[in-house]
């Protein structure tokens, strides 16, 4: 494997300070390939929080048992949030021509998980590769019946070739030429509140002769701490996100999306550590 395909940046999108977010920095130290850097992208509810958080990170990643070099993070207020606009920060801050896309309260399922992500890209014709999600260990989610919707809920991923952001890896070069889509809400009101620009992107690529990859071996543990309400929201979800992949299905492609990352780069002033 090239030594450049094995670089990468990693985007953690949270809001205020996450649970389990010490735990993903010293995992991401302790991967067998280690990112080159790691940004973080906080839409923060309010001042404070944001210095909180700011402290709490600086705080981490100094007690880290492998530093990790490079490290940033941006904030963007509440009012400033989408799901497409928070990643396109992201990854218009990374550095390298690979980024992986998680959130603050996702694990990975073990210390191979980028390099097992990674390996794909050899292959030139792979945009993008994802994993599944599943509960977390230690969660409140604990009968056979929630662990099953989780797994019925992924086979959707699988089916579709939906690279997730809460759990993959893409390349930036392909991401420039048509990031996730901010105007998604525009054409679909109920993007704003579930997103899936990440699968209108996936299907963007599919159509221009790419190939996006799932592997099993690139997963995360990514839950939520309510049993009820997290049983409801897969249960729901699953249908929510079944009839707009329906909509979005119907796009005419190639296509063009928007992105406002690039008018507004300047006024970003990234919090640096090296």
């Amino acid at each position: 494997m090239k030594e450049v395909i094995l670089k990468v940046s990693v985007v953690i999108r949270t809001r205020d300070n996450e649970r389990h977010f010490g735990e993903l920095l010293e995992n991401l130290s302790l991967q067998t390939v280690r990112p080159s850097e790691i940004i973080v992208v906080d839409n923060f509810s309010n001042s404070e929080n944001r210095r909180m958080l700011e402290d709490r990170l600086s705080a981490l990643m100094q007690k880290l048992r492998r530093p990790i070099s490079r490290f940033k993070m941006i904030a963007i207020s509440d009012s400033e949030f989408s799901h497409a606009y928070s990643t396109n920060l992201g990854i218009d801050s990374a550095e390298n021509e690979l980024v992986c896309l998680t959130n603050a309260h996702s694990l990975p399922t073990s210390f191979r998980w980028l390099q097992e992500g990674v390996r794909h890209f050899e292959d030139s014709r792979v945009a993008g590769v994802t994993g599944f999600f599943v509960p977390h260990k230690e969660g409140k989610i604990r009968d056979k019946l929630d662990i099953l919707m989780y797994y019925f809920s992924q086979k959707m991923v699988l089916r579709q070739d939906w690279c997730s952001t809460i759990n993959c890896i893409i390349r930036k070069s392909l991401w420039s030429l048509y990031p996730f889509d901010e105007n998604l809400p525009k054409v679909i009101p109920e993007t704003r509140k579930y997103g899936l620009e990440d699968y209108d992107w996936s299907k963007e690529m599919v159509a221009r002769g790419y190939r996006i990859v799932v592997d099993p071996l690139f997963s995360v543990f990514h839950s939520h701490e309510k049993w009820l309400d997290e049983l409801t929201r897969n249960t729901r979800g699953y249908f929510v996100y079944r009839r707009i992949q329906q909509k979005i299905n119907l796009f005419e492609r190639p296509r063009d999306s928007f992105s406002r990352v690039h008018s507004t780069r300047a006024d970003l002033n990234p919090l640096l550590h090296e």
